[in-house]
């Protein structure tokens, strides 16, 4: 089965912004292809081996919960039948992405109040640390506060315990992963490749979906027949990860 990522459905520029026609087109291309599309909740039981998932299954993720979720991207999401998974930066929710790497412009948040609202429409959220910095670098003490308050956060303000995590920027290290395994089931990292049920549950690959802005790819890929621009696309990740160290 297959994780995608998405961030910001808008104009901006940069990897992390898809344009709304792109992004409609990509998801009327998965209703067409017939492949199920499921909440990431069932992923993690799949993966404890309870249960199974529809072949060809995919489950639709996104980071760092901009206001253009709700402004554009689940309007495509309703129209289709769809749902996804939005992971939240906790202390940042109702204010602006202004956290190292971000444009010199830093674009809006969902409120609490817009998390509300889609949560009752059937929208999962997940934890994204609270305050989005990049975990490895922190204090054990600092660790264990992003990763765990933002779950309670998420719980006062939701009254469900979320069982789902991604770390910012996709960076982690062993210590990262057992502080996240002490308080969700599942965690999706950045490593580009398909999910298979041998997969720790806590550390799980997704597919960047910049790569797929051509409609014509992204279809080719959905019918099996992108598979040696996939492992191109594999293989130019893994050496810029080694070239950045």
């Amino acid at each position: 089965m297959q994780l995608l990522t998405y961030h910001s459905i808008s104009n901006d520029p940069g990897p992390t912004s898809i344009p709304l026609p792109v992004f409609r087109a990509q998801m009327e291309a998965l209703v067409a292809s017939g492949s199920p599309v499921i909440r990431l909740s069932d992923v993690a039981r799949w993966l404890r081996g309870d249960g199974a998932v529809p072949d060809r299954a995919v489950a639709i993720t996104f980071d760092d919960g901009f206001a253009d979720f709700a402004s554009a991207a689940v309007p495509v999401l309703d129209d289709l039948g769809l749902t996804a998974t939005v992971f939240l930066p906790t202390g940042k929710m109702g204010g602006h992405a202004d956290w190292p790497g971000e444009q010199t412009s830093p674009r809006p948040l969902m409120t609490w109040a817009q998390v509300r609202l889609l949560a009752s429409k059937g929208i999962d959220f997940g934890g994204h640390s609270v305050s989005h910095p990049k975990l490895p670098s922190l204090s054990p003490t600092e660790l264990a506060r992003e990763v765990t308050e933002s779950h309670e956060e998420i719980t006062r303000q939701l009254g469900v315990a979320p069982v789902t995590f991604a770390p910012p920027y996709g960076a982690s290290n062993p210590a990262v992963l057992e502080e996240i395994r002490r308080t969700y089931r599942i965690s999706c990292g950045t490593r580009l490749a398909r999910v298979q049920r041998s997969d720790d549950p806590i550390d799980l690959p997704r597919i960047e979906m910049h790569y797929f802005r051509d409609s014509s790819r992204w279809r080719a890929y959905l019918d099996g027949r992108a598979e040696g621009y996939f492992a191109l696309r594999r293989l130019l990740r893994a050496v810029r990860e080694r070239a950045a160290g």
